[in-house]
């Protein structure tokens, strides 16, 4: 327990970016898978997260689509905070 940082989130980034856009009365964002790349065994998935209404969209990539959307997720989150 002395180890655990009280600041420090355990929600994902694709979590902590919805709450903040619903926090600010924004719809959702989109996920949208742009590339699949590689074999079917070690495979390298490429999405987007589009945050229409405030024009923010960022790339990420990841061995799962969920890593993917992840870092996609975290990149938004980081533009929308920056604000």
């Amino acid at each position: 327990l002395a180890a655990i940082d009280p600041a420090d989130s355990a929600k994902d980034a694709k979590t902590l970016l919805q709450e903040l856009l619903q926090g600010r009365g924004l719809a959702l964002p989109v996920y949208t898978l742009l590339a699949t790349r590689g074999q079917a065994h070690a495979q390298t998935f490429e999405v987007q997260c589009q945050v229409e209404s405030l024009g923010i969209r960022t790339d990420g990539s990841g061995g799962s689509r969920r890593a993917a959307e992840q870092e996609a997720a975290r990149r938004a989150r980081h533009q929308l905070v920056r604000r």
